[in-house]
């Protein structure tokens, strides 16, 4: 099936708006993409048209802007939209720990290259097609159907399993391998009763796996290595 994609910037430079999009455009020619886009010189007349149109699937955006910043947009943005992709464009690095708050994909600082722009894009595009893959669990006779993309970590607690998604949290009687046989290569296990999701990882230390929503998650010691190159790979343009 055909890619397709609702692509906005949002910056309040025209001249940065125009550069953008046109690399964005040769980016989708390349990749035989289907792309709309749309042009934004604030986060109010961005958000103007989100109250109508929540098409938007992919977001070029500004941090410095007048009013509403880049990073409070977000926010808003996530408070009832987890599945678009935010790239954050900037002149400084200043910003960088909060884009962990509002799950950004990526920062590209400014002047912005074409090849690493083509990296995130390409890196955004297959965040989109995985966010439609789902892990479906019965409870109580009643089949709930998770997005995997929402799921932060998973539990093995006794004969049950605790799948703690961005939103609430669901308790099922399977183990944690019949669980496993479900994931993509988004999830590590990271301990014999744990598995985390990658796309959520904040920092990683010795003993433990921080996720964006500063949730702890034990890590096993001889896992140390290989979760910091599962990260590495799962993010490698960061």
């Amino acid at each position: 099936m055909k890619t397709s994609l609702n692509i906005s910037v949002c910056d309040d430079e025209r001249a940065e708006i125009t550069y953008l999009t046109n690399l964005t455009r040769k980016w989708a020619e390349i990749r035989g993409i289907s792309a709309h886009f749309s042009a934004f010189e604030s986060a109010e007349s961005f958000l103007f048209s989100y109250e109508d149109d929540k098409s938007t699937n992919l977001l070029l955006l500004d941090i410095q802007m007048k009013e509403i910043d880049g990073v409070e947009l977000a926010r808003r943005i996530r408070a009832d939209n987890e599945a678009m992709q935010i790239i954050f464009i900037t002149g400084y690095s200043d910003f960088m720990a909060e884009g962990y708050d509002v799950s950004a994909l990526h920062y590209l600082m400014k002047p912005v290259k074409e090849d690493k722009l083509f990296e995130v894009l390409e890196k955004a595009r297959k965040s989109l097609s995985e966010a439609n893959k789902s892990l479906s669990i019965t409870i109580d006779g009643v089949l709930h159907r998770l997005p995997l993309s929402e799921i932060r970590y998973i539990e093995a607690q006794n004969h049950y399993v605790i799948l703690r998604t961005i939103s609430q949290e669901y308790k099922v009687k399977m183990n944690l391998s019949e669980i496993q046989k479900s994931l993509d290569n988004s999830f590590f296990k990271c301990q014999r009763s744990f598995i985390v999701n990658l796309r959520f990882v904040y920092k990683i230390t010795r003993t433990v796996i921080v996720l964006d929503n500063m949730t702890e998650v034990p890590v096993s010691r001889d896992l140390y290595e290989a979760a910091n190159q599962a990260v590495i790979k799962f993010f490698p343009d960061n």
